[in-house]
């Protein structure tokens, strides 16, 4: 059983934590920091989690294995090198960091430490994002030609927050939304080693921009596009496009498959009635595997990185109106 700190004990950390808490043989929280204490304490009181002064105290604590971020991106680098350095395996959620550098120092640290580094991508551990990863690998699909991707959502109701900060949204609403799109794609397509992106403000009342789109190549050579539309309803979708047809994800539950004859295939996958909560349990658990030598996590660390790349390089791109190269 890993033994876990939850750092940053708000809404979504207790999200979170509330997947695998009581429930899982692998994981469990046992303390936690936040910011404000008083508006954890009944939600730690109810779930065994002792609510500590400061992350310090944490990782002090021989008995805690393993820390699980759910802290502003801002924070990711010192608090997962200062985990490594105490011998604490990490889980963090995303975005990892906001540049290439900040993500290499935070992957070197763990490495050198010898600990396991886990990002939070839930999307990648829907059962309909396994099934497409899957029939990918199988060859379905033919020739891989395109990927397509967006994830957008009305971002106006999460003002004041750091969602709403221009410095800490580069690229809008990719940074906290369009991402996990992002990482699909990686997971897919592999590396992305080039891109072309547009970010604007359009809509939304806040300074950050809400229009976000880019033209990527993958180093295999397919192309794709990726959307964040930050003042809109919600979309998401995954559509992989080969020689012999295309797959597509527009939920968490289906799958859809449409041959080259143009005949199309729905499948159904099991998933839980509260969204993303199966998803976040298996990717704690997951972790918690990796964790303790028992699995390999599945989001690898030059992922990690490539993710992280691609977000930094939407900026500049955005910013210079040029394409820029990624390193692979």
């Amino acid at each position: 059983m890993l033994n876990a700190a939850l750092i940053g004990v708000g809404r979504w950390g207790q999200i979170l934590a509330s997947s695998v808490q009581g429930k899982s043989e692998n994981i469990r929280f046992s303390a936690g920091v936040t910011r404000t204490k008083a508006k954890a304490a009944d939600y730690c009181r109810e779930n065994g989690i002792d609510l500590r002064d400061d992350y310090a105290d944490i990782l002090n604590d021989p008995e805690i294995d393993a820390v699980v971020l759910a802290t502003p991106h801002t924070q990711h680098e010192e608090q997962i090198i200062r985990a490594a350095e105490a011998g604490k395996h990490v889980f963090t959620e995303k975005p990892f960091t906001l540049t290439r550098a900040s993500a290499e120092r935070a992957v070197a640290a763990c490495q050198k430490a010898g600990v396991t580094v886990a990002l939070g991508h839930n999307r990648r551990f829907m059962k309909n994002t396994e099934k497409l990863k899957e029939f990918v690998e199988a060859g379905e699909l033919g020739t891989l030609m395109h990927i397509d991707g967006n994830q957008s959502t009305d971002m106006g109701r999460m003002a004041d927050t750091w969602r709403d900060s221009r410095e800490d949204s580069p690229a809008g609403g990719m940074t906290s939304l369009g991402i996990h799109a992002l990482d699909c794609m990686i997971h897919l397509g592999g590396p992305i080693a080039e891109l072309d992106c547009y970010s604007i403000r359009r809509a939304i009342g806040y300074d950050i921009d809400d229009t976000t789109s880019a033209l990527v190549r993958f180093a295999a050579g397919m192309t794709g596009t990726i959307t964040t539309l930050a003042a809109t309803a919600k979309i998401w979708h995954i559509r992989v496009a080969g020689s012999e047809g295309w797959a597509e994800l527009r939920d968490q539950q289906h799958l859809t498959i449409c041959r080259r004859n143009g005949e199309e295939e729905v499948l159904t996958l099991p998933c839980d009635p509260y969204p993303h909560a199966d998803s976040m349990a298996a990717e704690l658990e997951e972790f918690a595997l990796a964790a303790t030598g028992r699995a390999t996590y599945r989001i690898w660390t030059d992922e990690m990185i490539n993710g992280v790349a691609c977000l930094e390089a939407m900026t500049k791109s955005a910013e210079t109106g040029q394409r820029v190269q990624i390193a692979v």
